[in-house]
């Protein structure tokens, strides 16, 4: 699966994704607290780009996956 990068993420540590399988960078968005953490942006197989958010108060994965769009080659991605 293609990871992309966040343009104004700050990296917080490795945390193992049970929705991926394996352990991810998490990242958050610069400058503000960190509550939450992020994946890094990927791509599926349709050519969606989505990640996963692991929240920091509770100490777990949502199951959720959040969808940004379709993927275009040179897209900048950026928390808002």
């Amino acid at each position: 699966m293609k990871r992309l990068e966040w343009s104004n993420g700050v990296e917080w540590g490795e945390i193992f994704c049970p929705m991926t399988g394996q352990d991810e960078m998490t990242y958050w968005k610069e400058g503000t607290p960190c509550y939450d953490t992020f994946t890094a942006p990927m791509v599926d197989d349709d050519g969606d780009v989505f990640y996963y958010r692991f929240d920091q108060d509770e100490g777990c994965w949502s199951e959720d996956m959040y969808v940004l769009g379709s993927y275009e080659q040179g897209m900048i991605i950026s928390f808002g």
